[in-house]
């Protein structure tokens, strides 16, 4: 039976997800910014209602600092811009967390999204995220997209663009992975979470990491 396919839109943007609802403030969705080497800022709402294991997940690496000062490592122009593939190279990113589709709910994989990735199993690996650049239906219901660009859409666009150069991947001799010739560095994720307290994602055991994740000895 083909899977049903569940959507939920993205409506609010950073100046609107404070609102009133009979009288009371109702929380705010975090907001992550994102600032690169070359000074570029992308801001991302956030969705813990239809991804709490991705946006939990996220928030908590982004203020371990795990994502700050690495390189992108993966542009595959009208299809993915991917942060990282080898669990940006810190162990604290080692690990894998529930996937968010299974509750029936999720947005779709478009420009102007973002999501958490895998290796084709149900779980999810808890940080490598990435852009989709178009709009992708075999992503949509597969991998959680867990926030919204709301400013800077011009900047995954420039990336896109980026000249790159084919390297090997890991296990996979007979695939490439395009990589920019000249790296750009995610400088530093900010995130503002209005006063929610997020806590620890929770980690999936019994899960064989890939070969190529740092916490994996040869």
């Amino acid at each position: 039976m083909e899977k049903e396919m569940c959507y939920y839109e993205a409506k609010q943007t950073i100046n609107d997800i404070f609102y009133l609802q009979k009288g009371k403030k109702m929380k705010q969705n975090p907001v992550a910014t994102i600032t690169f080497s070359n000074g570029s800022v992308i801001q991302i709402e956030l969705y813990p209602d239809i991804a709490p294991n991705a946006v939990t997940s996220f928030i908590y690496l982004a203020k371990q600092g795990v994502y700050d000062h690495y390189p992108i490592e993966r542009i595959v122009p009208g299809w993915v811009l991917d942060m990282s593939y080898h669990a940006f190279h810190n162990p604290k990113a080692c690990y894998f967390i529930p996937n968010d589709v299974k509750s029936g709910k999720y947005l779709e994989a478009v420009p102007g999204t973002i999501g958490l990735g895998g290796y084709g199993a149900p779980e999810i690996a808890g940080g490598e995220f990435f852009f989709p650049l178009a709009d992708c239906p075999a992503i949509t219901g597969v991998y959680p997209i867990f926030g919204k660009i709301v400013n800077g859409m011009e900047e995954i666009r420039r990336l896109e663009q980026l000249e790159t150069y084919p390297v090997p991947y890991p296990g996979e001799p007979n695939v490439k992975i395009n990589t920019p010739v000249y790296p750009v560095f995610i400088e530093q994720i900010q995130i503002e979470t209005f006063g929610v307290s997020y806590g620890e994602p929770t980690r999936l055991t019994g899960i064989a990491k890939p070969l190529f994740w740092p916490c994996v000895s040869p």
